[in-house]
C-alpha cells in the first residue's frame, strides 16, 4: 500500500507543470551532502522566537526530491511533525522533518516543495561526499601556519598574504613576557598555528591538534591525501601529516634543554597578519605544556617512524622522553597567562592553564603512548 502511495505521488509531481522554483530558507538540508546508506533528512522551520520571530512559514503537503540534471522527481512523501509541533528552543522555530533515507542513488538533487514551488538548495548523495571536506579541513590549519608565506598558488588570491611575526624581536627573536628588553632571553619560536580566535600560540593546544592529527591518521591511514594543495602535497607524505609537522617543529623550538616546554608565545596582531609588528613574547614553562607535549611527541614518534622518517621519529621519542621526566619530577609548575594578579596581562587571550584534574588526564595519555612506544613499564 505504501509503494502504491509513493507512486501515485511520483506521478503526481512529474505530472505538474515545470515553473520556475524559488530558493527557499526554510528548507535546510545538509550542503556537505549525504553517503548513499546514510539517514537523509531535510527539516523544515517555521521561526516562532528569536532573530527571524517575525517571518512565517507554512510547508505544503508533498515534498520531492528532485534530481538535478533534468528536474525530474525520484522521490516523494509527506512530511513529520517534530516532537508533535514543539517548539525548539535551541533553534526558536516550530520545525517538520522530511526522510529520503530511500533515496540512494548517486547524483545532485534539491528538495521542492511541491505545493508551493519552493527549493532547498542543491546537494549530493555520493560515496565520496566527504572527501572535499576533509581536505579543507586540513587545509584550515594551513591558512593559520604563522611565519609562512601563503602564495596565491595555495591560499587563493583573496587570503594570500606575506610570511608573518618575522620581522624584528618577533618570532625568529621571541623574548621572555617579564624582561623584554634583555635580548639574552632571545629564542627563535616560529612556526606554530594561531590560534582560532587571536594570533597567539599556546603550547597545550598546539600538542592537542597534533596528538588529534595522529590519532585520526592512525584510525584512517588511507583516508588521507597528498593532494590537498599545500605546499608540501605531492612528497608521498599524507598532507595531514605534513600539516602536523609543521606544528611539531614549533614544539620542538618550545622544548629546553632540561625537557620543559614553554607555556606561550604571544603575539602582535594585524590585518592582514603580515602588517602586523608588534613584538612576541613568551611565556616561562609548565607541567601541563609539558605532558600534553610529551604525549604529541610520543604519538608523532609512533607515526612518523612508521612511514619511514625514522631520525625525526628518533628526535620526536627522545623529546616525549624529556618532557615527561621534567614533569614528573615538577607536577606542579602553573603559568597563568593574561592574569593581572599573575603579572601576565596581556599575554595571549584565551587561558591555556588547566587544573591538578586536566595535568592527571595530560599525564595518564602521555603515559600511555610513551608505554606503547618504549614497553617501559614505569610509564
Amino acid at each position: 500500500m505504501k509503494n502504491l502511495i509513493i507512486g501515485f505521488l511520483l506521478l503526481s509531481v512529474t505530472s505538474l507543470p515545470a515553473l520556475a522554483q524559488t530558493l527557499s530558507q526554510y528548507i535546510v538540508i545538509d550542503q556537505f551532502g549525504y553517503l548513499p546508506a546514510s539517514r537523509k533528512i531535510a527539516v523544515i522551520r517555521d521561526p516562532q522566537t528569536g532573530f527571524d520571530a517575525t517571518e512565517s512559514f507554512a510547508p505544503g503537503a508533498t515534498y520531492a526530491v528532485v534530481r538535478s540534471s533534468d528536474n525530474v522527481p525520484i522521490f516523494s512523501g509527506a512530511l513529520t511533525s517534530w516532537n508533535s509541533g514543539t517548539t525548539d528552543a535551541s533553534s526558536g522555530d516550530k520545525v517538520w522533518w522530511f526522510d529520503f533515507s530511500a533515496v540512494t542513488e548517486a547524483g545532485s538533487y534539491y528538495i521542492l516543495d511541491v505545493t508551493k514551488n519552493l527549493k532547498s538548495f542543491e546537494f549530493d548523495i555520493s560515496a565520496a561526499v566527504y572527501n572535499e571536506l576533509l581536505k579543507h579541513a586540513v587545509r584550515t590549519f594551513f591558512y593559520q601556519r604563522a611565519g609562512f608565506e601563503k602564495s596565491a598558488q595555495y591560499a587563493g588570491p583573496e587570503w594570500a598574504d606575506g610570511a608573518s611575526h618575522i620581522g624584528p624581536l618577533q618570532d625568529k627573536n621571541c623574548r621572555v613576557y617579564n624582561a623584554p628588553g634583555n635580548a639574552s632571553t632571545e629564542l627563535d619560536l616560529s612556526g606554530g598555528w594561531y590560534d582560532a580566535g587571536d594570533y597567539n600560540k599556546y603550547t597545550n593546544w598546539t600538542a592537542n591538534y597534533v596528538t588529534d592529527f595522529m590519532r585520526a591518521y592512525l584510525e584512517a591511514p588511507s583516508a588521507w591525501g597528498d593532494d590537498y594543495n599545500l605546499p608540501e602535497s605531492g612528497n608521498s607524505v599524507p598532507d595531514l601529516l605534513d600539516e602536523a609537522k609543521w606544528g611539531l617543529d614549533h614544539l620542538l623550538r618550545m622544548q629546553r634543554p632540561d625537557g620543559s616546554m614553554l607555556s606561550i608565545v604571544g603575539l602582535a596582531h594585524g590585518s592582514p597578519p603580515s602588517s602586523a609588528t608588534g613584538q612576541s613574547l613568551y611565556g616561562t614553562p609548565n607541567t601541563s605544556g609539558t605532558l600534553n607535549s610529551s604525549a604529541a611527541f610520543a604519538v608523532a614518534s609512533k607515526v612518523y617512524a612508521s612511514i619511514g622518517m625514522t631520525a625525526y621519529g628518533e628526535t620526536l621519542e627522545q623529546a616525549a622522553i624529556a618532557a615527561w621526566d621534567w614533569a614528573d619530577a615538577n607536577p606542579n609548575v602553573i603559568f597563568r597567562n593574561n592574569d593581572a594578579a599573575s603579572g601576565t596581562a596581556g599575554l595571549g587571550a584565551g587561558q591555556q592553564e588547566t587544573d591538578d584534574y586536566g595535568r592527571l588526564t595530560a599525564k595518564i595519555e602521555a603515559g600511555i603512548f610513551l608505554f606503547e612506544l618504549t614497553g617501559e613499564t614505569a610509564y
